[in-house]
């Protein structure tokens, strides 16, 4: 049966004595109720001003983003497509945390650019009997879109909200969306400096938003239960509260890190963030663009072994650029001052087959086997292989020049 024609039986249809009975009393909230071919369920609206602030960001900044920053940093070239006016932000407050059939989404809320204000809807269903009519209004609503926005959204709460689409037996989705799932980007930039990448630390130290009277988001779904059994409005506060504020902290991070990107390597003052970026941009082989960025984390480094990892990649952006000068100094550095082993090995290649200097290379791959035979006998066999194969090419070298 088409949805269309579902509609139509099911307002024809009586309502149960269920769809009737009185709930909770949510008129603090500012909300209404909202009815359709399914029933109902409670909406509520706020709208934000574009100068007003979410932590140390105003959200018109989302206005500025270009999209090749967060298609670098998503390391999804879909997301170049991004329109501001066509985008969704969105977050679910859930029953449970695992996912599963038996797992709903209670409170939906979005966010989305509306002339100069930001708009923000929140859609709950009050009871397990408005969940259809709930998910209809968001089913028409996503199709208005063409990105989404959110954070763990693609493996949690954008299945999650597909899955109970199909079992309310609506048809099936045929848009393909741009998902830009800000967790992955988050992870990028921040993961080796934070104690961890989850929604409410980068809230803390990156947006410097401050929450107060905030619920942590593991007893939301004890929250709910108990709204759902007592009625008593007052339990939801706190949890539209803070679904209203995580949409706020998707704007606000996505033209935080749209920012970060578009920021030179002087411009910056973490080396750990340098060294995220140069990361991004050697995986898109964009190789002077990962050289500026790393010069700047060896100064900004903030530990010894930090320094060293970026000092290594970058000479080995050297290397690839044929800049030997450069590369051969950093590898004389990180083998002599720092017992590298690698180093010794491209010392002893670069010696041996750009420079055909072959006693230099054989004093590389022999610095080479010492180390390795003292803390990675796993490296010995190609050392060795190497300084053979080094003999050889010395003993026919001096045969010719005798």
């Amino acid at each position: 049966m088409k949805l269309t024609d579902k509609l139509r039986r099911f307002a024809a249809e009586p309502k149960s004595a269920q769809t009737q009975e009185q709930t909770a009393d949510l008129a603090f909230l500012q909300g209404q109720v909202v009815t359709n071919p399914f029933g109902s369920y409670y909406l509520i609206e706020r709208t934000f001003a574009l100068a007003d602030r979410h932590g140390h960001l105003q959200l018109g900044q989302i206005l500025e983003i270009n999209p090749p920053n967060l298609a670098l940093a998503a390391k999804d070239e879909a997301v170049n497509q991004f329109q501001l006016e066509q985008t969704l932000f969105f977050d679910t407050e859930t029953t449970g945390l695992a996912g599963g059939t038996g797992t709903l989404a209670f409170l939906v809320g979005v966010g989305f650019i509306s002339g100069d204000q930001f708009v923000v809807r929140q859609y709950l269903m009050r009871d397990y009997h408005e969940e259809a009519a709930m998910l209809y209004d968001i089913y028409r609503l996503v199709q208005d879109f063409t990105v989404l926005v959110s954070y763990n959204g693609k493996s949690f709460d954008w299945p999650l909200l597909k899955d109970r689409f199909i079992l309310a037996r609506f048809e099936p989705l045929c848009k393909r969306w741009v998902h830009l799932d800000l967790l992955y980007p988050a992870r990028r930039l921040w993961r080796e400096t934070l104690p961890d990448c989850s929604l409410h630390t980068i809230e803390q130290y990156v947006l410097k938003v401050v929450r107060e009277q905030d619920i942590p988001g593991s007893e939301v779904p004890q929250r709910y239960f108990d709204f759902v059994r007592t009625k008593r409005g007052e339990l939801l506060g706190d949890v539209i509260a803070h679904n209203r504020s995580d949409i706020l902290s998707l704007a606000a991070l996505m033209a935080q890190i749209d920012q970060i990107v578009a920021r030179s390597a002087a411009e910056l003052d973490s080396g750990a963030l340098c060294s995220a970026l140069a990361k991004l941009y050697l995986e898109h082989k964009q190789w002077d663009q990962a050289a500026e960025y790393l010069h700047q984390a060896v100064q900004l480094a903030e530990s010894r072994a930090s320094r060293l990892d970026s000092l290594s990649k970058l000479a080995l952006i050297y290397r690839r650029q044929q800049r030997w000068e450069q590369a051969t100094g950093i590898w004389r550095f990180l083998a002599e001052e720092n017992g590298d082993i690698q180093s010794c090995e491209e010392l002893a290649k670069y010696y041996e087959h750009v420079r055909k200097d072959f006693v230099k290379a054989k004093q590389a791959a022999t610095s080479g086997l010492a180390m390795a035979l003292s803390r990675d006998r796993r490296l010995v066999p190609a050392f060795e292989y190497r300084l053979k194969r080094l003999e050889r090419k010395l003993l026919k070298q001096q045969a010719l020049s005798s």
